[in-house]
């Protein structure tokens, strides 16, 4: 019984925090394919790892933390690539993050404000940004100009901008 309970408490918290975790991977590695890897690898070592995560701390800053040693030792294994950021780089980005709360503040201000946007804005922020397409394509798709989809994709990216910066203003002046 102890056992299941444990495993609905990782996955709960696991799944709460799925998009910062990757988010955070992601932003080490910049690479999708290497941050996928590194996260599903990071996934099977938190849960190896529960027994010693204490329940009064936060899950993210413990499970970013394993995550960092997660990226350094896939650079250090893969180190075919000289486009990832170096180790001692990677230190210091990861002593900054630990330091603040802005990322996971901003994340959840850029979540509530993509809900907001009218749906062929969302539309076309997924086709360009989460599925990596072709603007070219996405154009065509849509019957404009390449020029016309750069432009409102530019306008989105202002609204999304000015929308998290005054949602992150709101709560740090509140």
């Amino acid at each position: 019984m102890e056992q299941k309970k444990q495993e609905l408490q990782f996955t709960t918290l696991l799944t709460a925090h799925r998009r910062q975790l990757y988010a955070f991977i992601y932003s080490l590695l910049t690479d999708h394919t290497d941050a996928e890897d590194v996260y599903q690898r990071c996934s099977m070592i938190l849960w190896d790892k529960f027994d010693q995560y204490d329940a009064e701390c936060d899950f993210l800053p413990w499970a970013m933390g394993i995550a960092f040693y997660e990226v350094k030792n896939f650079l250090r294994v893969s180190s075919r690539d000289r486009h990832h950021f170096s180790e001692q780089l990677l230190n210091q980005l990861f002593e900054r993050m630990q330091g603040s709360s802005a990322p996971n503040m901003q994340l959840s201000s850029l979540e509530k404000c993509l809900k907001s946007l009218r749906q062929k804005d969302l539309w076309l922020v997924q086709q360009v940004y989460w599925e990596r397409r072709k603007c070219a394509s996405v154009a065509e798709e849509m019957g404009m100009k390449i020029n016309a989809l750069y432009d409102r994709v530019g306008r989105i990216r202002g609204q999304l901008r000015d929308c998290v910066q005054r949602r992150v203003s709101e709560v740090e002046h509140a």
